[in-house]
């Protein structure tokens, strides 16, 4: 097997192995979890049919706070909101329990994104004593001031223990501040804020859940990312926390503590398929400040980048070592973008721009090819002349090489430095909030698959043509011997279980990396269909 076979080979189990670790494994764990969650739902309804009357039970060290004035009146609807955003409090626990997007629609392309599951509620908070003790606010009844001026809620809870405040303020961005003031406390070591519920589905596609949504934060200066398939059981990182998030594909809820604060420890943990956090902050002291910025809204690189904190790696742009390429890619994506009110046709256009660009490397890497095939006849007879003799046989060899202008690794070392290229692009096409909900032709979605399986089918069928171009002419092939036939052959072979397993893989993916996929494979044929002319 020649160096160009065993790396294809090499290709199609890395290929193999990312399908069943991403795709096709993740279909069965779906309805599994699908059917845990149905019989969980079950069991809860069962519970709370049978024990509506009776009081929660609480762990030992922990307990509800009651507060000094009994006649407050619960209101779940009290709004914040601008142009972009309506956020829904209740005064029961001080809470949010709505986050609406005005610019981003569900998957029936009807209703608002909304990002915290129904009947949830995030930004519970719990205090800790030194004693151990800890005091639980979810049913705590606040006193609340809004001032739609200054779109600023003010909510109140005086008990026996001391005064407890929490008030929020909303930016005209995604951002909201949250105060947090404790005044009266004798004893308390620190509280916990909870993001209960964890984030809502927002897409019809779920199949690559597990892999997509994740509890994000930054520790110590290092980015920490739990996805939602690792939280079977509760995981715990300590440290100096400088932000946090809870992740779907396309949204985000972050948290993020001004310097001073002593946020320590985040507890990421699974709540009904979702993934949420808790996180425990130290303090000390009867009188208490501690203010927080909250990003809630969409995953744009472009204003995480602006708090200049990091929590723009919330963003999945692949490895590490290749963001850099991403972000050139994401920048260039987004100023075609900016004259070409299409994502469809920026897709096409960058496609044939990057693969222009690429152009000298495919043209070397054929030209290679066809060299080597050209010279097949002479390299058999040097190979038989000098059979007892490999030091001998290697150095003639190399020495035709030369004198043809030939690179044994031409062909594939051309084809190997593209790679970095596609890695690259392949999160921002899949991962890209722009591309959420875009239309283009019979594509009703490009962040999701082709319902037709149209591009996919196209995408093979050039991938094949391709290949096809590559083999060598039947005057080559007469000129090789039996060993190099057989290497032909193997290569016959993957030349049409390729395109068939590449179709199975690409058919769940985004039509947005289908078609710059499909786009790239089209020019290529046609690039290599007028090399292969030139050169044979």
């Amino acid at each position: 097997m020649d160096k160009k076979t065993l790396l294809a080979v090499l290709l199609i189990l890395v290929v193999f192995w990312l399908s069943s670790e991403f795709i096709w494994k993740n279909k069965s764990v779906q309805q599994t979890q699908q059917q845990t969650t149905e019989e969980n739902v079950a069991d809860l309804s069962n519970q709370t049919t049978e024990s509506s009357n009776q009081t929660p039970v609480l762990p030992e060290n922990e307990t509800e706070i009651i507060a000094l004035d009994s006649n407050i009146d619960i209101n779940n609807n009290i709004v914040l909101e601008n142009e972009l955003t309506k956020i829904t409090f209740s005064n029961k626990g001080a809470v949010i329990n709505s986050i609406q997007l005005k610019d981003f629609y569900m998957k029936d392309k009807v209703s608002l994104v909304e990002l915290i599951n129904e009947n949830g509620s995030i930004l519970n908070t719990k205090l800790n004593d030194t004693d151990g003790n800890i005091s639980n606010y979810s049913n705590v009844p606040f006193q609340y001031e809004l001032n739609e001026i200054s779109n600023k809620i003010t909510f109140i809870s005086n008990t026996e223990k001391g005064t407890y405040k929490k008030i929020f303020t909303l930016s005209d961005d995604y951002q909201l501040i949250m105060e947090t003031q404790l005044n009266g406390f004798e004893n308390v070591s620190g509280y916990e804020i909870d993001f209960g519920s964890g984030i809502a589905d927002t897409e019809e596609y779920l199949k690559m859940k597990n892999r997509e949504y994740a509890v994000i934060s930054q520790v110590d200066n290092e980015k920490n990312k739990i996805v939602l398939s690792k939280l079977k059981e509760e995981r715990k990182t300590s440290g100096q926390i400088d932000w946090a998030a809870v992740r779907s594909k396309y949204f985000t809820m972050a948290i993020m503590p001004d310097e001073l604060i002593e946020m320590n420890k985040i507890s990421a943990y699974k709540f009904e398929e979702s993934p949420t956090m808790k996180l425990s902050v130290s303090t000390i002291g009867k009188q208490i400040n501690h203010k927080y910025n909250l990003y809630l809204g969409p995953l744009d690189y472009g204003r995480l980048k602006g708090y200049e904190n990091g929590i723009e790696n919330i963003v999945e742009l692949g490895p590490k070592f290749l963001q850099g390429l991403s972000k050139i890619f994401l920048w260039f994506l987004s100023f075609l973008y900016s004259f070409i009110p299409s994502w469809g046709l920026v897709i096409i256009i960058f496609s044939i721009i990057l693969k222009t660009i690429l152009y000298p490397l495919t043209h070397k890497s054929f030209e290679s090819t066809s060299k080597m095939q050209k010279i097949q006849p002479l390299t058999k007879e040097l190979q038989a002349k000098y059979k007892g003799d490999p030091q001998k046989m290697n150095a003639e060899l190399k020495k035709l090489y030369k004198e043809h202008g030939v690179n044994p690794l031409g062909g594939c070392l051309p084809m190997l430095l593209q790679m970095p290229v596609i890695f690259a692009l392949y999160p921002l096409l899949r991962y890209s909030i722009s591309l959420r909900q875009a239309s283009f032709g019979w594509l009703p979605d490009l962040s999701e698959p082709d319902p037709i399986w149209a591009l996919p089918i196209l995408m093979a069928v050039f991938m094949f043509v391709q290949q096809k171009l590559m083999a060598p002419s039947k005057k080559n092939l007469d000129a090789m011997d039996d060993k190099q036939k057989a290497q032909m052959q193997s290569q016959k072979m993957m030349m049409y279980f390729m395109p068939i397993m590449m179709f199975f893989i690409f058919k769940g993916l985004s039509s947005g990396l289908v078609l710059y996929w499909t786009v790239f494979s089209i020019i290529g044929s046609i690039q290599q269909y007028f090399i292969k002319k030139k050169f044979m």
